[in-house]
């Protein structure tokens, strides 16, 4: 690449990243259909612009949503990927995916999800529950599954190496 990358280059780039870091500090160590259903909350919540966001930066980003990105004081934060570590990488390949529609949702309808590891959060009141995937728990809290008619499936593992080299034109 000659000169700078265009504005939607960038945003693919920057999307991919905020996605992938989402996946990382939220899910690492969780099975690959844990880590699919987490990138696809924060995807639910893109596509239903609102408090919460409109993009995936914002979304990623708001405080108190994703607290490995935006709660003060969350451990998660002074952590940082390496290239050398598997599940960075494992990661992008998710998040990379997921943007391009290449896995399918596990929990269709899913904007949020806690873990067993704290007490339920006074938001799941109300809310529907999608289901439960390792130790996390999915739920649609602004209640649009029904209107989407979504049907929930399993991921399969991903093909990221080759998707990246031809998204980079390799």
């Amino acid at each position: 690449m000659s000169g700078p990358m265009t504005p939607s280059a960038a945003r693919m780039v920057c999307d991919v990243f905020y996605l992938a870091l989402v996946v990382w500090r939220e899910a690492r160590g969780a099975s690959h259909a844990a880590q699919v259903a987490v990138a696809h909350s924060l995807m639910n919540r893109v596509k239903r612009p609102g408090w919460w966001g409109k993009d995936v930066s914002s979304v990623a980003t708001k405080k108190w949503q994703y607290s490995s990105l935006a709660a003060p004081g969350d451990p998660q934060l002074i952590l940082w990927p390496t290239l050398s570590d598997s599940s960075w990488l494992g990661s992008l390949g998710v998040a990379y995916d997921v943007i391009h529609s290449e896995e399918p949702n596990p929990m269709p309808g899913a904007d949020s999800y806690y873990d067993d590891s704290i007490p339920p959060p006074k938001w799941t009141k109300g809310a529907r529950l999608c289901g439960k995937i390792d130790n996390l728990n999915f739920y649609d809290v602004d209640n649009d599954w029904e209107a989407e008619g979504m049907v929930a499936t399993v991921p399969g593992p991903s093909d990221f190496d080759a998707k990246l080299a031809a998204f980079l034109g390799g």
